[in-house]
């Protein structure tokens, strides 16, 4: 890690992250506050943030004395750097990316505003791949209002709200937040698949189990080597069969269980879905998985 300076204080050996540059002069985070709480002060000056060479803007480990290559101004280490040449992160990661580098080329340092809608991304970036929906979604939307101009923030903050409503079991808030953002997002956000998701979730909660088999079928068409994709489809004949007594639908409700065991019949997660789905065909009652693995903890037995 690499330190600096404060020219107004003359405060020694600070972080250069935790530092700010204005008109050449180096400002801690508690002088800039000080000189600058009225942000109307900041026109017509030249804004840059400091930037540790040594810290990798992505992982932010400390490699010590050793300068790391960069993408555009920002220190990145090998291992970072292979994951994002390769493509292998998380969509959610590869968005902040994407909004990163349009902060940088949308004039980061002319402006406060930038600087702190980057630090709302990258906080958002970070309760995002922890699971915290609700932050993630508010920081995004902070960010986005202070650069309303960047209409990508707004997308990635209805995004993550959606992403949060599915993660919670509100298929169908996360279904209206998704089809505001379809349009504006890469393909590999994998929003049709999102989509169909809220959709069969959507259909089951408003108890149209038809539109349940048919987001269902969606989903196993898109990709008929997952043991979900056959068991959901099992699943929503099931409910057909309890709610209309559909004959075929129950014959159809065991042919894609066993298409499904042939994939997965050991694992203990798949084992409880198809002990609920034959308790729906039995029963011809349809509760919740929650309801049923709480009402049925050690599984349910055929009498």
């Amino acid at each position: 890690m690499k330190k600096t300076d404060c020219t107004i204080c003359e405060k020694k050996e600070i972080a250069v992250n935790d530092t700010i540059k204005i008109n050449s002069e180096t400002y801690c985070s508690a002088c800039f506050e000080t000189h600058f709480a009225d942000q109307s002060k900041l026109k017509d000056k030249l804004i840059e943030k400091n930037i540790d060479p040594t810290i990798c803007s992505s992982c932010s480990e400390d490699f010590g004395d050793i300068e790391l290559n960069k993408i555009s101004i920002y220190p990145i280490c090998n291992d970072c750097e292979i994951k994002n040449k390769n493509k292998t992160f998380p969509t959610w990661v590869k968005a902040f990316f994407i909004v990163v580098m349009i902060i940088v080329t949308g004039s980061f340092f002319w402006n406060w505003k930038y600087y702190q809608a980057y630090s709302n991304i990258k906080k958002s970036n970070e309760y995002f791949t922890k699971g915290d929906y609700a932050n993630a979604t508010r920081l995004m939307s902070a960010a986005s209002e202070k650069i309303p101009e960047l209409e990508d923030l707004q997308t990635m903050a209805t995004y993550f709200k959606g992403i949060g409503f599915l993660a919670n079991d509100k298929s169908g808030e996360a279904l209206i937040e998704f089809n505001k953002c379809k349009d504006k997002v890469p393909a590999d956000y994998k929003m049709n698949s999102l989509i169909i998701q809220a959709k069969i979730g959507s259909s089951f909660d408003n108890q149209d189990y038809n539109g349940f088999l048919e987001a269902s079928k969606e989903n196993l068409a898109m990709d008929s080597t997952q043991v979900i994709s056959l068991a959901s489809v099992a699943s929503a004949y099931a409910c057909i069969y309890a709610d209309k007594g559909d004959t075929a639908a129950k014959s159809n409700a065991f042919k894609f269980i066993d298409k499904a065991k042939a994939i997965d019949s050991a694992s203990k997660e798949m084992k409880e879905y198809y002990n609920m789905i034959e308790y729906r065909i039995d029963s011809r009652k349809i509760i919740r998985r929650e309801a049923f693995i709480k009402q049925f903890p050690n599984g349910w037995i055929k009498n």
